[in-house]
């Protein structure tokens, strides 16, 4: 599979798990990324300020890096949006 739209998990390091939206893609080379989406009322600076992590799709785990930080500002109004890059295995 090469995209994947629907429900995932986005794991804190602390073992805290946050539902979100995923907008996921990989190219032929095995390189993912895309986005996660979340409800605005979850915005907290620890989820707008984090670096990297994991996001569960099903029983799939895959690690991911955030580059911009301030990625969120771009949001809709009514959610909260952040771009990932993976690293390592996508988890679809």
């Amino acid at each position: 599979m090469n995209d994947y739209q629907g429900r995932a998990l986005l794991a804190f390091s602390d073992g805290r798990m946050l539902d979100a939206i995923a907008d996921l893609s990989k190219d032929g080379t095995g390189s993912w990324g895309g986005t996660l989406t979340f409800p605005i009322n979850v915005r907290t600076a620890e989820l707008l300020n984090f670096e990297e992590g994991s996001v569960q799709v099903g029983s799939r785990v895959g690690k991911f890096v955030r580059p911009d930080t301030s990625d969120w500002l771009d949001s809709p109004q009514s959610e909260l949006l952040i771009r990932i890059q993976g690293n390592g295995d996508a988890p679809f």
